[in-house]
């Protein structure tokens, strides 16, 4: 489970091997699940989960706004690799990581109710540093936390 320990845990894990400051906002699902604004002057790293499993684990630079607030939550043709277009393409793995009552609802997502079903159905963590810093600090900061929370939905089954 990843919770609001286990995210300050990597936050601290994070400062301690770069010594860069780093900001957590943690969402629930539901209402709650808003994903804050990304400012020109921050960049950061997204997770998506739900109580039990790590589904993807993202990144997005200063000018990657769209990346930040919706493209993982919406269907096009446009964007590669987001996590909606994994759930479509792996409707069936995706279900063995929820209760059987919830098969019926990941049979009949489709793109007029990804985006709601995501936030009603899985939580966000953001991780925020400076945009100041390099790109490798933030490379750094999305391969940790791929690293120790193993995302389902990353590279294989894209």
């Amino acid at each position: 489970m990843i919770d609001e320990e286990k995210a300050k845990t990597l936050r601290d894990e994070f400062i301690k091997l770069t010594g860069i400051d780093c900001k957590i906002s943690l969402m629930g699902n539901g209402e709650y699940h808003k994903p804050t604004t990304l400012r020109k002057d921050e960049q950061g790293v997204y997770v998506f989960f739900n109580e039990n499993y790590c589904f993807k684990v993202g990144k997005a630079g200063s000018k990657s706004k769209a990346r930040w607030n919706s493209h993982h939550y919406n269907l096009d043709n446009k964007t590669p690799s987001t996590f909606a277009k994994s759930i479509m393409k792996n409707k069936e793995k995706f279900k063995q990581y929820y209760p059987k009552s919830k098969y019926e609802e990941i049979d009949n997502l489709k793109k007029d109710n990804i985006k709601q079903w995501i936030r009603d159905n899985t939580y966000r963590i953001e991780f925020k540093i400076s945009a100041d810093k390099s790109k490798y600090a933030l490379n750094l900061l999305e391969a940790l936390l791929q690293f120790r929370l193993e995302p389902v939905f990353e590279g294989k089954y894209e």
